[in-house]
C-alpha cells in the first residue's frame, strides 16, 4: 500500500466541535458534536427550567414543561443509542456479494410491473 491509501482510509481527527456540526450537514448520521452541541442546548433548558420551577413556587404548568422536556431528551437518546447500534448491527456495502440474486417475490412484482407497462 501506499501512503496515499493509507491516508484515504484513515478516519478523520475531530477538528473541533463547531467544524464537527458544519461538517454534519453534509454527512448523513449524527456526529459527536451535533451530540455534545445538543446536550448543552438540553444542559441549559434544564438549568432555565428548574429555576423557573423554584422562582414560580412549583407551578403546575412550568413542572408539567419541564417533565415534557425531560421526555424530549430522554427519547432522544434513546433513539440515538437505537441509531447506532443498528447501524453497528447492520450488513455494510461491502459485505454484500455482487452476486447476490434477487428473491423470488422481487422478482415477482418486477414481472407484475413490467406487464402494466406493456399495457
Amino acid at each position: 500500500m501506499t501512503s496515499a491509501t493509507q491516508a484515504g482510509n484513515a478516519p478523520q481527527k475531530s477538528t473541533g466541535i463547531l467544524q464537527d456540526v458544519i461538517n454534519s450537514i453534509f454527512e448523513p448520521g449524527v456526529n459527536r458534536g451535533v451530540l455534545v452541541v445538543m446536550n448543552c442546548a438540553f444542559a441549559g433548558l434544564f438549568l432555565i427550567l428548574f429555576y423557573l420551577v423554584i422562582a414560580t413556587r412549583f407551578n403546575i404548568h412550568v413542572c408539567a414543561l419541564t417533565v415534557i422536556a425531560g421526555l424530549l431528551f430522554a427519547s432522544i437518546q434513546w433513539f440515538i443509542k437505537e441509531l447506532s447500534a443498528s447501524r453497528a448491527n447492520s450488513p455494510t456495502s461491502e459485505d454484500k456479494k455482487p452476486d447476490d440474486k434477487p428473491t423470488s417475490k422481487s422478482k415477482a412484482s418486477s414481472v407484475k410491473k413490467n406487464k402494466h407497462k406493456k399495457l
